[in-house]
């Protein structure tokens, strides 16, 4: 998700049980609630097990908050609606003031993402690094350049094979490997007889 959508997910948009998310919303610099970046932004995310475990440990934190009010900007030039939101992120959890608002804005993240990559003591990488290691380690484990297309909202794979889709030679046997196993599965079994 791209780091707008994330500082705007709602618990009104996961689906625990399905493993899902419905990305309906984006925060701007400007803090307005506006549509995803393009149209097929609006989409639904399919968790990994991993993300729904860490979910619900989120849900124990901001789930039963109260709902904020948000005016939400629409596509059409003029129009807005309000909308009640329980935020999966909120900056009042840990907050050491009362001027902290119910949502991390876009300029808060790459703060956070400080914090927390300066602990371990990892190479400071961008936030925005993370999509792409997404779509990198994706692609590596041979999901369809499709789904992760859409997954990212992206409108279709031209961007994941133009950005993430350079070959690395070092994965050359796993690939042997995939096509051993699944190709086998469909060689018929000789010598074939003629039933009579």
């Amino acid at each position: 998700m791209r780091h707008g959508e994330l500082c705007t997910l709602a618990w009104e948009d996961i689906d625990l049980v399905k493993g899902t998310i419905t990305v309906k919303r984006n925060l701007t610099n400007q803090s307005d609630f506006t549509p995803p970046k393009t149209e097929c932004g609006s989409r639904t995310v399919f968790l990994v097990d991993s993300a729904v475990r860490v979910l619900k440990d989120q849900l124990e934190l901001t789930r039963m908050r109260p709902p904020a009010s948000v005016t939400m900007l629409s596509r059409e030039y003029g129009k807005s609606s309000r909308e009640e939101l329980t935020f999966v992120f909120n900056p009042k959890i840990t907050a050491v003031n009362k001027a902290s608002d119910d949502y991390y804005t876009v300029v808060s993240v790459p703060q956070t993402w400080r914090s927390a990559i300066k602990r371990p003591g990892i190479t400071y990488p961008k936030p925005y690094q993370s999509r792409h290691t997404y779509a990198c380690w994706s692609l590596s484990v041979g999901a369809n350049p499709n789904f992760i297309a859409s997954q990212m909202g992206h409108a279709n794979a031209q961007m994941v094979y133009q950005v993430y889709g350079s070959w690395m030679k070092e994965n050359d046997e796993a690939q042997r490997s995939l096509l051993n196993e699944k190709l086998n599965e469909f060689v018929p079994s000789l010598p074939h007889t003629k039933a009579i």
